[in-house]
């Protein structure tokens, strides 16, 4: 249940016209309604089997997956709050829509057309998940259409040090295959940058425990070099000991001094907008498994060792390191300043268009 409090919250980072109220849509029972963006709400959608996914407005976020396991028990797989001002909050991204521009920008800064654009910085001297300004710290409006939730945003120029006035969509689909799909959409009125992605956190256990027990698989040979601050070098290098074919990820850990995972992994692709599958996750006691597929250039594994949460999650627990891990398909870290990138520019009244699918089922081990 989605609790709210009558917590104050700060108008220097929260538009002080948030209401505390929710609002659930069963079996998408409210077509065609557009909310505007002064609320924050929570919207449930239920499929046939009797799984359902629970989405916020703000920051258009996947709040919950409740998804069976191989007994046909059913239970949330992804982190999430039970109270939304703990949204508010929360520095760790849980379930958030990414943008304007996903991960890391070095510096905060890059050129487009011969302009330096200088970025607001939060992550040391780098930007990451676009700051302060990020779409995760949005209201959406949102519509319900047919079957999906359909969220959109208007970012003015200059939000945030970026260019060009953008217009967004997101969509969340749940179909009869329990899949969530994801449809990202968006254009400009002038050329910039864009990259989205879905920050949600994964536990196919359904518990209040740690990832390092599930088996993870990528279909990735090579991967980008990082620095220190998670930044690509420019070097592309052989996956090597970061290698994925289904072992636990605590062994993959292992190899790695035991340290968390911050890798991104290049998808092999005949042309760009193919959707391949980027991961697929395996919970063995459970028999959950969740495939995720892209039409992005890569995906990068973040085992959450940084992950903290002040709010109490769907267990009646704060998160803490490892309880999740993320598959955020996007492109590039730092792309706009890195040769070997595949383009993130979109140019005047271009549409640039993202997917992604998290397809979950079970299998009896």
């Amino acid at each position: 249940m989605w609790f709210l409090q009558k917590k104050q919250v700060k108008q220097t980072v929260y538009p002080s016209t948030y209401q505390k109220q929710i609002m659930t849509i069963t079996h998408i029972k409210e077509d065609n309604i557009v909310t505007g963006p002064g609320v924050a709400k929570l919207i449930k959608i239920s499929n046939k089997h009797g799984v359902s996914i629970s989405l916020s407005n703000y920051g258009a976020s996947l709040v919950s997956a409740i998804m069976p396991d191989k007994n046909g028990l059913f239970a949330d797989v992804v982190l999430g709050f039970t109270q939304l001002e703990d949204y508010f909050n929360d520095q760790n991204y849980l379930g958030a829509t990414i943008g304007r521009f996903a991960n890391r920008i070095a510096q905060g800064r890059f050129v487009l057309d011969g302009k330096t654009f200088q970025l607001d910085v939060n992550d040391g001297a780098n930007i990451n998940h676009s700051g302060a300004s990020g779409f995760s710290n949005k209201l959406f409006c949102y519509q319900v259409k047919g079957n999906k939730v359909l969220f959109t945003l208007y970012s003015k120029e200059g939000e945030g040090g970026f260019p060009g006035d953008l217009h967004c969509t997101v969509s969340y689909e749940l179909t009869d295959k329990n899949e969530i799909l994801i449809d990202f959409k968006a254009h400009s009125n002038q050329k910039t940058i864009v990259s989205f992605t879905n920050h949600a956190y994964f536990n196919l256990s359904g518990k209040h425990t740690d990832i390092c027990d599930h088996r993870l698989s990528i279909p990735s040979t090579e991967m980008l070099e990082m620095d220190k601050d998670y930044l690509p070098t420019g070097m592309i290098i052989p996956v090597g000991k970061n290698a994925f074919s289904g072992q636990p990820v605590a062994s993959v850990m292992a190899e790695n001094d035991n340290k968390g995972l911050n890798n991104y992994y290049l998808l092999a692709k005949k042309i760009p907008a193919e959707l391949v599958l980027a991961a697929e996750l395996l919970h063995e006691i459970s028999g959950r498994r969740l495939k995720v597929f892209t039409d992005s250039p890569g995906v990068l594994l973040y085992t959450g060792d940084f992950l903290n949460t002040a709010g109490i999650g769907h267990h009646g627990k704060p998160y803490v390191a490892f309880n999740g891990l993320c598959l955020e398909c996007q492109h590039y870290p730092d792309a706009p300043n890195q040769p070997i990138a595949p383009a993130v520019a979109i140019e005047k009244g271009a549409v640039y268009q993202q997917k992604i699918i998290y397809q979950f089922d079970t299998i009896q081990r």
